[in-house]
């Protein structure tokens, strides 16, 4: 049964599809740092696509990613206002830190402008409200950064649940995480509460959370327990060359919820920066007629392996 279901999905329709170049879509990019380099790598890809300015509170710093990356003759901005104000763009890709990424998104969207925000989308909850408030009022696109829903195995992975294949879901177990992973190579940006606000959880968790939602439609949430540590995080001899990170550690190294969600669906997560263990499980969703297991990454970084058939 497992190749039986699993196989009426993969067939797929490989069509070459035209672009038009004869006007191209203006972007700036907001906050120069990291994750900026994947948002340019696969703009430039495109050839309908034209970045024409960056902004950066740090001084020098967009200049030196623009050398970096490679583009020439774009303007340059102090802060996401000044060139919003300045430049008459089509969309702008958010890639600051997680703290800033509503002020950033809402001024946009209220200047018209398009918007792709990398994830998490923000912090708390009513910045969350405050963002979806500002895009219906604008009419114009808000996407948040979960382009793993592209990726063919979770494209089947959506499309294996919308099937009924599965029956009733009932049971979803997602999360994953790292057995040494607190990101620092970057230095203390992830870490810190005045940056990133939170840890593991918005960093990794999101990803793990969209993956299984996404493909059940994104019902309702009913009710949440959760729960959050920094036991690693917190510890000095976590850090043997930079001791001092330890003081500075101010968001989740681990987190933890259960959901209930409508329609009768049970969510249990769970992710980790840092634990004792290589895995915290694999991603398990369970239907009255059949079953499906995600197995879990090394490293987990928003792909997934192969769907497995449990019937």
């Amino acid at each position: 049964m497992a190749d039986s279901i699993l196989d009426r999905f993969k067939e797929a329709d490989e069509v070459e599809a035209s672009v038009d170049t004869g006007k191209k879509v203006k972007i700036g990019i907001i906050g120069t740092g990291w994750i900026a380099e994947a948002h340019v790598k696969n703009y430039l890809r495109c050839p309908d696509v034209e970045i024409v300015a960056a902004a950066d509170l740090v001084p020098g710093k967009a200049e030196k990613f623009c050398k970096d990356n490679g583009i020439d003759g774009i303007r340059l901005y102090p802060d996401h206002k000044s060139m919003i104000d300045a430049e008459e763009l089509d969309a702008v890709s958010v890639c600051t830190y997680n703290r800033t990424h509503a002020e950033c998104s809402i001024y946009a969207l209220e200047h018209g402008v398009n918007v792709l925000l990398e994830k998490p989308m923000c912090v708390t909850l009513d910045e969350a409200v405050e963002i979806i408030k500002a895009e219906k009022k604008s009419g114009k696109i808000l996407s948040i950064g979960f382009q793993p829903r592209f990726d063919e195995n979770m494209k089947m992975l959506k499309a294996v649940v919308e099937s009924g294949e599965l029956g009733q879901i009932y049971y979803i177990q997602t999360g994953g995480g790292r057995r040494r992973g607190i990101p620092t190579p970057y230095g203390t940006s992830f870490i810190e509460d005045k940056t990133a606000g939170l840890g593991a959880l918005a960093d990794i968790g999101c990803y793990s959370l969209d993956m299984v939602l996404n493909a059940i439609g994104y019902p309702k949430p009913l009710t949440v327990s959760g729960y959050t540590s920094a036991f690693f995080g917190k510890d000095p001899g976590y850090y043997p060359t930079h001791p001092e990170y330890a003081k500075v550690f101010g968001v989740d190294d681990f987190a933890a919820a259960f959901i209930r969600l409508e329609g009768g669906i049970v969510l249990d997560f769970r992710i980790s920066w840092a634990m004792n263990m290589d895995t915290a499980g694999d991603t398990l969703i369970l239907g009255t007629k059949a079953g499906l297991r995600i197995p879990s990454t090394e490293c987990w970084n928003g792909s997934i392996g192969i769907v497995e058939n449990l019937a």
